[in-house]
């Protein structure tokens, strides 16, 4: 994992968890030791019950921030209850909610599920109200939200300012995603968190090995005048995390 650098003033910078799998980081702790190390502005984490009290301690000993908590939920099913009771952690915190939805029912991107998928996120956007967290949909290629055009659709049809979704580059390319632009311009009000990672062809790799121009990505995302947190996608590099 590089050492992080600023993006710009506006752009808190952090680190997924699925970069921190390598074998020097065999433990939570280790885990967040490194990005305070490496300056990272925090971590978006998986969710997982077992880790979720200690994680925040460790956060608050090392100054960092939990900046989302990942979860891959069936729309159809009940919320998570576990997840609903721990919002109240996070008052006050720059949490998101990431809701990367499946469907036992829907194809991939079909609209007909808009309805169940808004009414299954509104559990958690009720529970967190006004305090923080915020909620957003993550686009996963092959799931249920699998654009971040799905993503806009529904947060356009809610209309809060508390719902949201994410805009990640690696799934925008593998659904061929080519101009960030217009996806920028139109929809930068409902756009929560960006992240980004490196790509050679259509494999995640390191920032500097890849052959995708991230940098003329970010070039775009600044000048759309969007703000908000940057995260670094590293899933499935292989080596030390800090590396």
């Amino acid at each position: 994992m590089m050492e992080a650098a600023p993006v710009a003033t506006t752009y808190p910078f952090y680190a997924m968890d699925t970069g921190l799998r390598g074998p020097d980081v065999p433990s939570l702790e280790k885990k967040v030791a490194l990005l305070a190390k490496l300056g990272f502005a925090g971590i978006g984490w998986t969710w997982n019950p077992s880790e979720a009290e200690p994680l925040l301690k460790l956060l608050e000993q090392y100054k960092l921030q939990l900046w989302a908590v990942y979860l891959a939920p069936f729309m159809e099913d009940a919320p998570d209850k576990a997840l609903l009771a721990y919002i109240s952690s996070l008052k006050s915190r720059p949490t998101r909610i990431e809701l990367a939805l499946r469907s036992k029912k829907y194809k991939p991107s079909d609209p007909e599920g808009d309805s169940i998928a808004l009414q299954y996120a509104t559990h958690y956007v009720e529970q967190a109200k006004d305090s923080g967290p915020v909620i957003s949909f993550y686009p996963h290629r092959s799931f249920w939200l699998e654009k971040v055009e799905d993503g806009l659709r529904l947060a356009s049809k809610a209309n809060l300012s508390t719902l949201g979704t994410h805009f990640n580059l690696v799934h925008w390319r593998w659904q061929n995603g080519s101009d960030e632009k217009k996806i920028l311009e139109t929809g930068k009000k409902h756009i929560f968190c960006i992240t980004i990672n490196g790509m050679k062809d259509a494999a995640i790799v390191s920032l500097e090995q890849g052959n995708y121009d991230v940098a003329s990505f970010l070039n775009s995302v600044q000048k759309s005048g969007w703000t908000g947190p940057i995260g670094l996608q590293s899933y499935s590099v292989q080596g030390n995390s800090e590396d």
